[in-house]
């Protein structure tokens, strides 16, 4: 599709009608290996951590914001049509899900990724799982790759206002840099 034919493109909160394209699309990629496959039990669940991008009124990409811990939230599972990539509708997810991030006043946000190039392109940059306890206890240590991961680990830090005088004063985890004491 091209940009010329598109009328209008949408981004808006999930609703129960996205559930199933949700999972198809995402599981359609994972097979393909560009992604985690996801279960219906935890899309259902994680509904509300979900946007979806239509264009001209229909379903064309989805991605999701999980808050990991008080300081860092999580980008999941950004997928895009096939037949609607190349629009840039996944830099648009990102950026409406790093504002949501920066909405809520967190400090960073974090994705695991096999698509380094695209979050780096957004300021992320990739980082030591290891510097994501969090995230690594709450959710990898459930994973069938726990123990051989091959996706990536990138961060970028929010420009959250009140926060711009706790990173100069190195009060605030750099990424692959531990917090002073």
């Amino acid at each position: 599709m091209s940009v010329e034919a598109i009328r209008k493109i949408e981004m808006r909160a999930a609703a129960i009608g996205d559930i199933t394209p949700i999972m198809e699309l995402v599981n359609e990629l994972a097979a393909q290996g560009a992604m985690l496959p996801r279960s219906p039990a935890s899309i259902v669940e994680k509904l509300r951590d979900f946007i979806v991008v239509l264009v001209d009124g229909e379903f064309a990409g989805c991605g999701a914001l999980a808050i990991i811990w008080t300081d860092i939230a999580e980008i999941r599972s950004i997928a895009v049509e096939p037949r609607f990539q190349g629009l840039g509708l996944g830099k648009k997810i990102a950026e409406a899900l790093i504002d949501q991030a920066e909405e809520l006043g967190l400090r960073r946000v974090m994705a695991l990724t096999y698509v380094t190039g695209f979050f780096e392109k957004l300021g992320f940059e990739v980082v030591d799982h290891g510097s994501l306890p969090h995230k690594v206890f709450n959710d990898c240590l459930n994973c069938p790759k726990f123990h051989k991961c091959d996706e990536v680990a990138v961060v970028k830090v929010l420009k959250v206002p009140e926060i711009e005088e706790d990173i100069e004063a190195g009060l605030m985890p750099q990424p692959g840099r531990p917090l002073k004491a």
